[in-house]
């Protein structure tokens, strides 16, 4: 079964729109994001099993996608902002050293949208050491994001891609890799 027809079997809202980027031909469309209620419940926990963030008081969520607002942006950002973090919507281009002058990778993380240069969004999360994280599963396994979240048959999966996460400089607890599925 599609990822499409999955989400819409779990009544996920189906987004329109098929968003083809250049780095691979990997189709990635904003209906195979995961719930953005549950992933901001899943992301909060997965912080805690990160050595970097779990002591944070205050951690900025970045939220990268292909402009800094609209529906899907906005609904994230929102999720985000109920569970206690701090989003700033952004754009690739966005991505500079002004933006994170006072950040850290013990206080940023960076979601990352669908459709946005990622070759951008690693260079960046690769050089500030910032974990990157996302709603759509099939970012981690092609190795655009670190962590990525979906919901399975009504259960919580998390996708670990291991060579992005060491790219990032962040460790996450043996705990939760036993948890994930990890892409090495």
């Amino acid at each position: 079964m599609s990822t499409i027809a999955r989400n819409l079997r779990h009544g996920f809202p189906a987004i329109a729109g098929v968003i083809v980027f250049s780095a691979s031909t990997l189709v990635v469309s904003a209906a195979e994001m995961a719930d953005p209620g549950r992933q901001g419940d899943m992301f909060k926990r997965i912080f805690s099993y990160d050595k970097d963030l779990r002591a944070s008081d205050k951690i900025v969520i970045i939220v990268v996608g292909e402009t800094r607002g609209g529906p899907a942006i906005d609904k994230v950002a929102a999720v985000f902002r109920e569970r206690g973090f701090f989003p700033a919507m952004v754009t690739a281009s966005d991505l500079s050293d002004d933006l994170t002058s006072s950040l850290t990778p013990q206080s940023a993380v960076m979601y990352v949208m669908p459709g946005v240069a990622y070759d951008a969004v690693k260079q960046f999360a690769e050089a500030k050491g910032i974990l990157s994280i996302s709603g759509v599963t099939s970012l981690a396994e092609a190795g655009h994001v670190a962590v990525s979240v979906d919901v399975q048959g009504g259960k919580p999966e998390i996708v670990v891609n291991m060579p992005r996460l060491t790219t990032e400089r962040h460790e996450l607890s043996s705990e939760l890799l036993n948890l994930a599925r990890v892409i090495r």
